[in-house]
């Protein structure tokens, strides 16, 4: 890790000392430790979610529709837009095939403070809802029952930006299968705003990379959402949320 220091002239004994390695050192972990709390609070706050939508799924006795998924889904979602400060562009939920009958899904999601529905009528068209099964976001968390985030990546589907996808497994029983996926949009252009402070107390080429080195946000002029990187040699690296790296000195390749 690069680090620099300021240096007082012969008659400036009245300002202040120059910062210690070790102070810069420790207000980069405590930057790091912002960024981790924040990405932390979104899968934290998407864990809660996926319980609770299981236990109201399961308490529904096997008597699932579309009317009533609605219902329970759309007021979290409300409450994360339209969320003071928050991060979530869009969220909701999309049943796995047989939770509402055999061979059928079902999405209830909505973007926006607007809460604009998200292509609804695809609930009504095999074709048209296999794009959304088929996407990495849901099609990873089913087939592994674990957590998972996507991007980031253009979301054409629904905001047009370069998004973040947290999503989370949903079990109406702990030794059943996979009844759906709730899920939550990052943009990444509100995630920069919010982490950009910190991540400038890291380095001025710090940058927040997904497990397969795709820049998130970057402190970085050069570097880009989606860019590949690498770490530049010696560098500190922090783990952000589940699977983030936070280094403090990153390349693009």
């Amino acid at each position: 890790m690069s680090e620099t220091t300021s240096t007082a002239g012969p008659t400036t004994a009245s300002m202040a000392a120059p910062a210690e390695p070790g102070a810069v050192g420790k207000a980069a972990q405590l930057a790091a430790a912002e960024l981790d709390a924040t990405i932390a609070g979104i899968e934290h706050r998407l864990t809660e979610w996926a319980a609770y939508t299981g236990a109201a799924l399961a308490a529904m006795s096997g008597k699932v529709t579309g009317t009533a998924v609605d219902k329970l889904i759309r007021p979290v979602v409300e409450e994360l837009v339209q969320l003071p400060g928050g991060y979530a562009a869009g969220a909701g939920f999309i049943a796995n095939a047989g939770l509402l009958g055999p061979e059928r899904s079902y999405i209830a999601w909505w973007q926006g403070p607007d809460l604009e529905h998200v292509d609804a009528l695809a609930n009504f068209s095999p074709n048209s809802i296999s794009r959304y099964v088929k996407a990495e976001w849901f099609r990873i968390p089913v087939e592994t029952g674990r957590a998972h985030v996507t991007g980031p990546y253009v979301d054409f589907l629904c905001t047009d930006e370069y998004v973040l996808t947290f999503t989370h497994p949903v079990f109406t029983r702990p030794d059943g299968p996979v009844a759906g996926i709730v899920g939550i949009d990052v943009t990444v252009q509100r995630l920069e705003r919010g982490a950009m402070a910190a991540l400038r107390r890291v380095g001025g080429r710090a940058t927040l990379a997904n497990a397969d080195g795709r820049a998130i946000v970057s402190a970085a002029p050069d570097i880009d959402a989606g860019d590949l990187t690498a770490p530049n040699e010696p560098c500190a690296q922090y783990p952000v949320g589940r699977t983030f790296i936070l280094c403090s000195d990153a390349v693009g390749l």
